[in-house]
């Protein structure tokens, strides 16, 4: 028996038990209980239990020859059509899923104390970002471009397109650099609809400050990016008093920076 095809048959959703005995079955094309098991190296009452979910999958079928139950081989492009299967079942639980995220959310018990997650390295980086994809509100951002770029330039660009896809607002205070002018042109001057969820304004390049890469204030969390050498890290800090201030925070300079011309 072909460990690579075990392999093979556990990627595309076979159990390893299931695609010993699936495979035992193809090179003998039909057998009894005891010859399968035997091949596959698995006892009966093991056997007996995967192969009626092999029927099910449509991969194998049974018939009676005399007194003997006999299992036949499907053709493996039965493969295909379980996979198929496979598919339709998930796209069917992820349309019901919405319902029951909802009853257990009532259920979730939320800590009234603040909830401060760290993350470190690129991917931790990328999977902060992504948390703000599931914002009920305006993400408010103050943004150091210079520090950003280019590392993330991709990545924000992909981002964007998820956010605006998604209909999430964000207002955004940038560090008015050279590389800040050239993402706005790139991502945002020649897209009406981005520019419809996202407005900029920059603070003055002239103040003697250096922000973190971003920090970003939506609904009830306030996270921080920082790229500079030797920190690349994240953090998220989950408390709806700590947000609300960060907001009027951010309200306040928002109403001093320099609009776009």
């Amino acid at each position: 028996m072909n460990n690579l095809n075990i392999e093979k048959l556990v990627k595309l959703g076979l159990q390893i038990n299931e695609a010993k005995t699936y495979l035992a079955l193809l090179e003998i094309g039909k057998g009894t209980i005891t010859q399968i098991s035997n091949l596959s190296k698995l006892n009966r009452t093991t056997g007996y239990d995967i192969l009626e979910r092999l029927g099910q999958y449509g991969l194998i079928t049974r018939s009676k020859i005399g007194n003997k139950q006999i299992y036949v081989s499907e053709p493996p492009s039965r493969l295909k059509q379980f996979l198929e299967n496979k598919k339709a079942s998930a796209e069917r639980r992820l349309e019901s899923v919405g319902g029951l995220i909802s009853e257990l959310e009532s259920l979730h018990k939320k800590e009234s104390k603040p909830v401060i997650k760290f993350f470190e390295g690129r991917e931790g980086i990328q999977n902060i970002y992504l948390h703000t994809l599931e914002s009920q509100s305006t993400i408010y951002s103050i943004l150091d471009l210079d520090q950003y770029l280019p590392e993330f330039q991709n990545f924000g660009d992909q981002y964007v397109k998820e956010r605006t896809k998604k209909g999430i607002k964000e207002k955004v205070l940038v560090q008015k650099n050279e590389k800040g002018l050239e993402f706005y042109n790139k991502i945002y001057s020649k897209s009406k609809h981005r520019r419809e969820f996202t407005e900029y304004r920059w603070l003055d390049p002239k103040k003697n400050f250096s922000p973190a890469t971003e920090v970003n204030i939506y609904d009830d969390k306030v996270i921080g990016v920082l790229v500079k050498p030797g920190e690349n890290v994240a953090f998220e800090i989950q408390s709806k008093s700590f947000a609300n201030s960060f907001r009027l925070l951010f309200e306040l300079a928002w109403e001093q920076a320099e609009k776009l011309k």
